[in-house]
């Protein structure tokens, strides 16, 4: 027989490859089948091939799945925020007191929302007697309509003021007077349009009823119209949906009081003394958790208590916001996250003064103006103070949106608008907090983060009470 040359190292590797891949599919061919059910055997080619691949990371790849690094992200996001719940009760013990939302002294001022049917009232009457006594006479009654809808606002701005209300409260029943106010205008404003556009025509058009008034002033929409798309009751959704309103506002009210209100309290010494590091520093640890209730807040009034509203009395125009978190611009996310007010300004500002020839960036501009003070006057009037915080924190997004512009459909304009929102309210809310503190008792002590939950207890009391919690 010939005698063999020796193997290379190589050569030796691959025929120990080649064994052991051989068993090895001998084993698991039974196991190893391919998609279409029919078994496949291992192959050495298989092994040994080689071709054109790109790792599983880069974006040419053709399965782009990173669903495991999301529950990755998730896992840590839990962890991390349990770890920071365990040393926030271990620092500062429990804050939360839910006793101060059961009471009644912390519950809204009834009477005070309870007026402004007046004002609706006056706001049909005079719509009766504009095709009747005030015929022709369409001057004068808009002007009463204005003092009739501002009067709606301005009483309860009174009663606040005379009656010194939790913050709390008074927030609510300007938020209600606000909507009041717009719904009565709107209501004069769509009428008015009516009458005008029935000039020169054989009838007049007919006067609003009393049923058109109610249902508009009941659903949530701010622009009135004799008719609406109207939907069925799913009364196994609306269900659902009142529970998770419930949990949502009581989550709210703990975290205000259990996180926002210490993180406050910390950053409000370093603020008196200018102490830019340790500002900042509480500014980013108030965001967290401001930005959660903020969030919260949102889905809670425009999700669920708009939706819940519609479903009641079967409202089928759902549409209160859009995708207003994929903004690359402000200028989209003030169009988009609050569609009624949007609406509402477009239909009765926007489009009468673009009708009586002004420019667009002007009317833009107005619009901002009201906005601004609507802002000022809701957050000003409850705290105490006319600081204009609020008022130029609105003014400012005008440079803002021109800047965003620039980086408009872009992942930078998405950061960007991320990052005002983040940012710019845990600033406003600590500047308002110091400034109603200094004019309660000075500085602020270990027990005044306990006034954060007076504070919050009014808006979350009316949702217990409902339910009889």
């Amino acid at each position: 027989s010939l005698s063999r040359p020796p193997l290379s190292t190589t050569q030796s590797l691959a025929m120990a490859g080649s064994s052991a891949a051989a068993s090895v599919g001998a084993e698991g061919a039974g196991k190893s089948t391919s998609h279409g059910g029919s078994k496949k055997k291992l192959e050495w080619e298989t092994i040994m091939s080689f071709q054109e691949r790109p790792s599983h990371l880069s974006s040419e790849h053709p399965n782009n799945n990173h669903r495991g690094f999301v529950n990755c992200a998730m896992i840590l996001l839990v962890m991390g925020n349990l770890r920071i719940a365990i040393q926030n009760i271990h620092k500062y013990g429990i804050l939360v007191d839910l006793s101060t939302a059961l009471t009644p002294a912390g519950w809204p001022l009834p009477f005070l929302i309870i007026l402004q049917n007046i004002n609706i009232v006056i706001a049909y009457l005079l719509e009766r007697t504009a095709v009747g006594v005030l015929r022709g006479k369409s001057s004068l009654t808009r002007w009463l309509h204005i003092i009739n809808g501002l009067a709606a606002f301005g009483v309860s701005w009174a009663g606040i003021v005379i009656l010194e209300t939790n913050p709390g409260t008074a927030v609510i029943v300007l938020c209600f007077s606000a909507v009041a106010m717009m719904k009565i205008l709107s209501f004069a404003h769509v009428c008015d349009m009516q009458r005008q556009l029935a000039k020169g025509k054989d009838h007049d058009p007919p006067p609003p009823t009393i049923r058109q008034l109610c249902y508009f002033i009941a659903a949530p929409t701010l622009v009135y119209s004799p008719v609406y798309p109207r939907s069925k009751v799913r009364w196994a959704w609306l269900a659902r949906r009142l529970v998770e309103f419930i949990g949502i506002w009581l989550a709210i009210f703990v975290i205000a009081v259990q996180y926002v209100a210490p993180g406050i309290k910390n950053t409000l010494d370093p603020l008196a003394r200018g102490n830019l590091p340790l500002i900042v520093e509480g500014l980013l640890k108030i965001a967290v958790p401001n930005f959660i209730v903020w969030i919260l807040g949102f889905y809670s009034i425009f999700h669920l208590y708009l939706n819940i509203l519609g479903e009641l009395i079967g409202y089928a125009d759902r549409e209160f916001y859009r995708d207003w978190w994929n903004s690359s611009t402000l200028g989209y996310f003030w169009r988009s996250w609050n569609l009624p007010v949007h609406t509402w300004m477009v239909a009765h500002v926007y489009f009468p003064l673009i009708s009586r020839g002004w420019k667009k960036p002007t009317a833009s501009f107005i619009i901002f103006i009201i906005s601004a003070v609507l802002h000022e006057l809701v957050v000003s009037i409850p705290f105490g103070n006319f600081k204009l915080l609020a008022f130029g924190g609105m003014m400012m997004q005008v440079p803002l949106i021109q800047l965003t512009d620039r980086f408009k459909g872009t992942q930078t304009g998405n950061v960007i608008f991320w990052l005002t929102i983040m940012l710019g309210q845990p600033m406003i809310v600590l500047l308002y907090t110091r400034d109603y503190m200094k004019g309660l008792s000075g500085p602020w002590n270990d027990e005044d983060t306990r006034i954060w939950g007076k504070i919050v207890s009014p808006i979350i009391s009316p949702v217990l009470a409902m339910f009889g919690l």
